[in-house]
């Protein structure tokens, strides 16, 4: 059975105004997509103290990426979007290299690497490390980059 030809829906209006419409489920399209990395986890040489020089610290990451819909749609082809593996990858890699004093300095990496996509309009990412306080869960920051132009 063949789906019924739908017309587009008006919306209500105020009394004298022109009514709009709402696009059908078939053209309505985002122009935007959000990719989401929650809460990932890694060991890390990480702070500003010299006991923290000594062991690796438990870090969580999360990172969310704006990302603009490629022209036609992503037609199920992982060559139209960002790759989830390759941002993973990154992550990885940021938490085997030398010793980082800051956690705000993590955060400017982990955009590096969100916003090294051409396609990603906006990156997201909140760091934090969880073993600092007893009586907290974590400490951490958050920040945000915005492509230019």
């Amino acid at each position: 059975m063949s789906a019924p030809n739908r017309s587009p829906i008006p919306l209500v209006t105020r009394a004298g105004s022109k009514p709009t419409t709402f696009p059908t489920a078939e053209t309505a399209r985002a122009a935007a997509y959000l990719i989401r990395l929650r809460h990932f986890v890694v060991p890390m040489s990480i702070g500003v103290y010299a006991h923290e020089e000594e062991r690796r610290q438990r870090v969580r990451i999360s990172v969310e990426m704006e990302v603009e819909l490629p022209a036609g749609g992503i037609g199920d082809d992982i060559g139209r979007i960002p790759s989830y593996e390759g941002l993973v990858q990154g992550l990885r890699a940021l938490a085997e290299k030398e010793h980082v004093r800051l956690i705000e300095t993590v955060a400017e990496h982990v955009l590096d690497l969100a916003m090294a996509h051409p396609m990603v309009l906006r990156a997201t990412t909140e760091v934090e490390k969880l073993d600092v306080f007893p009586e907290a869960e974590a400490i951490g920051v958050r920040f945000e980059r915005r492509r230019e132009g």
